[in-house]
């Protein structure tokens, strides 16, 4: 019996130590190999939802489109509570804005009778406009894809929340913190100020962000930026989230024609 014993009791041993010596992926390695696979596939489907809250009232966001990572570029449409349907879109750089009739009256003389407005969307960031009008690029007036990008600069301090569904997938909800200091273009002098504005209205480097893995990729991540007061006023906390579905099968990105768009940046401050 001992003979027989002995050699199952070391092929144990032995198999214990081997399983060992391989440590498991750490949940911010994860995240970041779901980030990437994501932005690798090119235009996804995705559904925007959140809130800004200031002065004792809640304004709802929701809207739906296309957002493709890879080409930071982002074509969606907003339903925005008393003014209706904002369309808008980033490519190369710019927003383009078609604004619902309910806002024609208001800009009519401006656009000449343009479907479109657009301006730099790093001028508009860095503008006095740029907060204001965060909730139409889902937190800030950055491109929206642009920000995911900003993911790349997670800390490693990633901690796993557990599973949860998402739009009726099994996925694992992960939270962790962005490093601004760190994040693409933080360094660029073109877009550096846009980093260092949000900052200073954070007064704080760093953006605590929730994200959700399925099958290797990102389906949804959410944010609550929080704007402490300024002078007199009161604070402003928006909270969006995007869920990505159809990864990768989305049409891509299109600006709209050049004729129908009335370029309104020469309207904001410089920067």
């Amino acid at each position: 019996m001992t003979r027989r014993v002995l050699p199952v009791l070391l092929l144990a041993v032995l198999l214990a130590g081997c399983s060992g010596t391989s440590s498991p992926v750490s949940p911010a390695t994860q995240v970041r190999a779901a980030i990437v696979a994501t932005a690798a596939a090119g235009p996804s489907r995705v559904s925007v939802e959140g809130r800004t809250a200031v002065a004792g009232q809640e304004i709802p966001l929701q809207g739906d489109g296309v957002l493709d990572p890879r080409a930071q570029a982002a074509d969606l449409t907003l339903r925005v509570p008393s003014l209706g349907d904002v369309r808008v879109v980033f490519v190369g750089g710019r927003l383009d804005a078609q604004l619902p009739p309910s806002a024609s009256g208001l800009v009519g003389l401006v656009v000449g009778g343009k479907p479109w407005v657009s301006v730099d969307a790093d001028r508009l960031a860095r503008s006095s406009y740029g907060a204001p009008l965060g909730a139409l690029g889902v937190g800030t007036s950055q491109n929206p894809a642009r920000q995911l990008a900003w993911l790349d600069a997670i800390r490693d301090d990633v901690r796993e929340v557990g599973p949860e569904q998402v739009a009726g997938r099994d996925a694992t909800h992960y939270a962790g913190v962005v490093d601004l200091d760190r994040v693409p273009g933080a360094q660029d002098p073109a877009t550096r100020p846009a980093v260092d504005l949000l900052k200073s209205q954070l007064r704080s480097s760093t953006l605590p962000v929730d994200l959700w893995v399925a099958d290797g990729r990102l389906v949804k991540v959410a944010q609550t930026v929080t704007v402490p007061a300024q002078g007199t006023g009161a604070p402003t906390s928006t909270t969006t989230a995007l869920t990505f579905t159809d990864i990768g099968g989305a049409p891509a990105v299109v600006a709209p024609p050049a004729d129908q768009v009335a370029d309104l940046s020469g309207f904001l401050p410089a920067g």
